[in-house]
């Protein structure tokens, strides 16, 4: 079977649009205004992690790759994925750490089986040479998938130009990007986001990972645009309450979740947008490396504030950094034709480089300690 008698055809609405990734042009095909949205709100501003929208402005040197998003009833595509599990040869794929899905290949491209972990509804990624089609039910779930598709991409061009990538979350001030890193549950996303509400001219950058690129004597930090995931204990101590009125994407948390826990595993989903919407906070999509913060959030914390050792610092930076321990998102699934690999900078070089910068540490247990925590950074950092 050619695996092109499986795609579905272009719908004559579709939408093209263009991006330039990394210095790459991506073609981008889609009929859904959910997911073009959802893909907008996502790379919010223009620029973050290096992703530009440069529809009208392509050459006809044509892209280096192109996603096109085909939006299909469920049962198209639990045939797609039947027809080609019984004329492919079936393997399967790393989409996440330690997360396998089936795949299947066929003559001219392989076909992919996409899942959520919390969801029986399957899509399914066609690999054709230099295109990526996406089969996918009109669901709020099939929706994200082109924009999870498209950070992939980011993602995998990012390691390729050597990125030096990061468990961290960041906020800028005075023009410059703050490293905020922790381990899961150390309240990262809280003091960045509190932080930049609280600090004049602040702004927040990104949530979960951050790229470190060399940059003259320094490193430009950009982030890779996951959702913001954010619990309400984190909302009481930015002292928000009203997010029942909040229109989100992926909506509100269901009942009999435990997001109301400042620890919960369940926690509310914000698009880089929605941040900027409903936190009313500027998102910045780059800025020179500043300095780092290393916090702890937990009620009850008595607050502190110090310079952090470099000690503290090399063990917390390397037991968070990506490009040593972690596969970021897997295996290189879409397996991506690059034109270069760049190694990225060793933890001992960006460690030489953050002791010229400011290192600090905090901890705190309630939203007044986050105002005594910006109060502090001005006197420290001045401003």
């Amino acid at each position: 079977m050619d695996l092109r008698e499986l795609l579905p055809d272009t719908p004559i609405e579709a939408e093209t649009r263009y991006l330039r990734v990394r210095g790459r042009v991506v073609e981008v095909v889609s009929a859904s205004a959910e997911a073009i949205v959802l893909l907008a709100d996502t790379f919010h501003p223009s620029g973050v992690f290096d992703v530009l929208d440069v529809t009208g402005e392509v050459d006809g040197t044509g892209p280096a790759l192109a996603v096109h998003d085909r939006v299909v009833p469920l049962p198209e595509v639990r045939a797609l994925l039947d027809a080609a599990s019984k004329a492919g040869r079936g393997g399967k794929f790393e989409i996440t750490r330690n997360r396998f899905l089936p795949r299947y290949d066929l003559a001219g491209g392989t076909v992919f089986e996409l899942q959520d972990a919390n969801s029986d509804e399957p899509s399914a990624l066609v690999r054709t040479g230099s295109r990526l089609t996406l089969v996918r039910a009109p669901s709020r779930l099939g929706h994200r998938w082109l924009t999870r598709v498209i950070r992939d991409v980011a993602t995998r061009y990012a390691i390729a130009d050597g990125s030096f990538i990061l468990h961290s979350s960041a906020f800028t001030y005075d023009g410059g990007a703050y490293l905020v890193i922790g381990d899961s549950g150390a309240g990262k996303s809280t003091t960045a986001i509190a932080l930049a509400r609280l600090l004049r001219e602040s702004g927040w950058m990104g949530n979960d990972r951050m790229h470190l690129d060399g940059a003259g004597d320094g490193y430009r930090v950009t982030a890779c645009p996951v959702p913001l995931g954010i619990n309400k204990g984190s909302l009481d101590v930015m002292g928000v309450d009203d997010h029942a009125s909040w229109a989100l994407h992926a909506g509100l948390p269901a009942a009999g979740s435990d997001w109301d826990q400042l620890h919960g595993e369940d926690k509310l989903k914000m698009s880089s947008r929605e941040v900027e919407r409903y936190l009313g906070v500027e998102v910045v999509a780059a800025a020179p490396l500043a300095g780092v913060i290393f916090p702890r959030v937990a009620p009850g914390e008595p607050y502190a504030f110090e310079r952090a050792t470099p000690e503290h610092a090399r063990e917390v930076l390397t037991r968070n950094c990506f490009s040593v321990y972690d596969n970021v998102y897997g295996e290189d699934w879409l397996e991506l034709p690059v034109d270069r690999h760049v190694p990225p900078p060793s933890v001992s070089e960006v460690l030489e480089h953050l002791g010229g910068l400011p290192m600090l540490r905090c901890s705190m247990g309630n939203a007044e300690d986050v105002a005594s925590l910006a109060a502090d950074l001005v006197a420290v950092l001045g401003g």
